[in-house]
């Protein structure tokens, strides 16, 4: 027996070994086949990319934000320049208008118009002169007059700032030209884009007016004309700055353009003389608005097309805008945005390769010192660097090789003591021939035991009857116990049902927290609008300052003819005003957190109720168990009479199993007396045949236990 134990040991041990290095060529061929895709190295690049990926998304949306934000501020801001630019040439305008009105009530040059002083050669001289210096201090007062023109009747010398000899009175012609203008044929229109036949006369070129505006004194006959410069409008249209690549135009109703081109430095201009910018353009037609402002295409190029039309006038201020100028600043963001992922890439991989290297060197050290250990090399030792997980893995290691160590130089020691072990068995079989003599004396005791049989026989019986009448005492307690139980089952499941109930309450004390963190992230969200309005006011407070700071040195420079410049100034308190707004909106932002703030006030209330109401059902359920305690306790009373009748029965039990077992032993004494004698003697015999046997297997096995543990280095 012990023969096959110790064959059955040591094929085990072989085939352990078998395996595991089956095993480890496994594991190996898997490895190999799963490659670097699997490997620590590409799992901790992933780890490190993943972050970056989210980095990449944020600078997605921040780039679509920022741009779509750039584009209203840009576009707000050009609309107000161009409304602005609006505003200052129709109050120009005015200027215009009140200038020609001045001249067309003064009484004297109403009646030199009509001829009344044509006899009179000292009063005629006087007008002549003075309101030739008044129409020339009115050009020289107003950078946007270019001529002033008196139109009379035909026998009457005509006045102008152009210089020129004496020109006599073309009132007819001139009224004639200007009712060709007119949309009726009837009245004659105050502002026009032309007078031919007052250039003819005087020998004025279209070039140098861009329009004029005309009134009649109160006389009736007779024209005040005063010609608009065209340089001062183009030197106007230079000072505004929409971009590099943005073309600036101010367009009459009839067509004609001054334009300003804002181009890099160096670069000319490849419209060619006379070439129309807006006018005629299918993006500049039938316009009915005011003001607009749309997305055009030129040429394959896209811009942003301002538009802005006079009250007086009819004449427009509009302007092009290359859509990189609008773009530009959020295509910046977009470019450091990549920049930054690439740089966050590269640093990633490289702390990537630094961290995975580290791990991969201390893994082949830890690997190849435990596969010199799978070889039976115990006295190697696993060292790694640095003082991560590894080194407490690699302390592991060398306590789980020093235990494998002693655990071989135990076996070893067992040897040898199963070897001498083999030996006693051998003087042990001796020892037994001597017992089988002493089987001998077991036949006289038989004859003993058959006298007593009896006595033990008579003995049982009346145990037996005083262990029935205590068996049905416990049956009746039993029943007591049963009923006692039942109740306290009962009241169990009245104890689950009031812990369901207090889940489904805590349910819902789970649901309120959750809006309360939604009411919180709404909060949050809020606050970043805020930040936005922020910035915005701080934009627009910054170009209001600088505004206010230009309008009022031109201002003070420019003195009375600055008057144009207040109505600059007058735009940038607008500007002003367009912060306040923007102020407005973020204290309804603040309102609306304020709101959201009441909501989750809210909502922690409902979850205080929940509580409340979790706790009342947590108090019913402390109640129920009471009355389990107080039914248990019954039951434990009734226990105890089971266990006092029982310990009674069980004195009982002992003595009649005592008898009971004296009474088997004798009979079994008895009738196999004999015959275990004769059969134990055989046995005996046989057995110290076999345990020779056994004890010579034992030394052959012996030898190769120690074979196999000599495979083991431990010193």
């Amino acid at each position: 027996m012990a023969n096959k134990k110790m064959k059955t040991a040591v094929k085990s041990v072989k085939k352990q070994r078998t395996k595991k290095a089956l095993k480890r060529t496994k594991v190996q061929s898997m490895e190999n086949k799963k490659g670097v895709l699997f490997s620590i190295r590409a799992k901790i690049f992933l780890c490190f990319l993943v972050p970056i990926l989210f980095l990449i998304l944020v600078g997605v949306f921040s780039y679509k934000k920022a741009a779509a934000g750039m584009y209203d501020t840009f576009r707000d801001s050009n609309e107000q320049t161009i409304n602005m630019a609006n505003q200052y040439l129709d109050v120009s305008n005015s200027f215009i208008e009140a200038e020609a009105l001045k001249y067309a009530f003064q009484s004297d040059l109403g009646k030199y118009m009509i001829g009344l002083y044509e006899t009179d050669a000292v009063q005629r001289k006087t007008v002549i002169n003075s309101v030739g210096s008044s129409i020339r201090a009115s050009q020289a007062g107003n950078d946007f007059i270019s001529n002033i023109h008196i139109v009379t009747e035909e026998d009457v010398q005509m006045l102008s700032t152009k210089a020129g000899g004496t020109v006599m009175g073309i009132y007819k012609d001139y009224k004639n030209e200007m009712l060709g203008y007119s949309d009726n044929g009837k009245k004659i229109p105050e502002w026009v884009d032309y007078h031919n036949t007052l250039d003819d006369t005087l020998g004025l070129k279209q070039s140098d007016y861009i329009m004029a505006y005309q009134t009649t004194p109160q006389s009736g006959k007779g024209f005040i004309v005063i010609d608009i410069k065209a340089s001062a409008i183009k030197q106007f249209l230079d000072s505004l700055d929409m971009g590099e690549g943005s073309i600036i135009g101010f367009v009459t109703q009839s067509g004609r353009e001054i334009i300003s081109e804002k181009l890099p430095d160096g670069q000319e201009s490849t419209r060619a003389d006379g070439e129309t910018v807006f006018y005629g353009q299918d993006f500049f037609n039938n316009l009915e608005d005011q003001q607009t402002t749309k997305e055009v295409s030129i040429n394959g190029k896209s811009y942003l097309f301002f538009y802005s039309r006079m009250e007086r006038t009819n004449a427009a201020v509009c302007a092009l805008v290359p859509m990189e100028i609008v773009n530009g600043q959020a295509d910046d963001i977009r470019n450091v945005t990549i920049a930054v992922v690439l740089i966050a890439c590269v640093v990633a991989v490289l702390i990537g390769i630094i961290i995975s290297t580290g791990i991969q060197k201390n893994m082949k050290r830890i690997s190849g010192r435990l596969e010199e250990v799978a070889e039976g090399n115990l006295t190697t030792k696993v060292s790694v660097k640095g003082h991560d997980e590894f080194n407490n893995l690699a302390v592991v290691a060398n306590h789980m090789i020093n235990n494998n160590k002693k655990l071989v130089q135990k076996v070893s020691g067992a040897t040898d003591t199963l070897e001498s072990s083999a030996q006693e068995v051998r003087q042990a079989s001796n020892v037994m021939k001597d017992y089988s003599v002493n089987i001998i004396q077991a036949i006289d005791e038989i004859n003993d035991g058959i006298t007593k049989q009896s006595e033990h026989a008579e003995e049982c019986v009346r145990k037996t009857d005083t262990l029935s009448e205590e068996i049905q005492n416990v049956s009746s307690i039993a029943g007591q116990v049963e009923g006692l139980v039942s109740e306290a089952e009962n009241m169990i499941n009245h104890g689950m049902q009031m812990v369901q109930t207090l889940g489904e309450r805590a349910t819902k004390t789970t649901d309120v927290t959750i809006k309360v963190e939604t009411s919180i992230e709404e909060l949050k969200k809020e606050s970043e609008i805020i930040n936005e309005f922020v910035e915005t006011i701080t934009d627009i407070s910054e170009q209001t300052n600088l505004l206010s700071l230009n309008a009022s040195i031109e201002a003070a420079r420019a003195g009375e003819a600055g008057r144009g410049f207040a109505v600059v100034a007058e735009e940038i308190r607008k500007l002003a005003d367009h912060s306040a707004e923007a102020a407005g909106e973020i204290q309804n932002n603040v309102t609306h957190i304020t709101d959201q703030t009441v909501n989750s006030v809210e909502n922690a209330k409902q979850a205080r109720d929940m509580v409340a109401l979790q706790t009342e059902a947590v108090q019913e359920v402390v109640g129920v168990f009471d009355d389990m305690n107080q039914c248990m306790q019954k039951l434990f009373d009734a226990l105890k009479e089971i266990v006092s009748s029982t310990e009674q029965a069980d004195k009982e039990r002992e003595d009649t199993l005592a008898a009971v077992k004296n009474i088997s032993d004798i009979i079994a004494e008895t009738a196999e007396g004999t015959k275990l004698v004769q059969s134990v003697a055989a046995k005996l015999q046989e057995n110290v045949d076999t345990m020779n046997q056994t004890a010579q297997s034992l030394g052959d096995n012996m030898n190769d236990l120690k074979s196999e543990i000599s495979v083991f280095k431990t010193e």
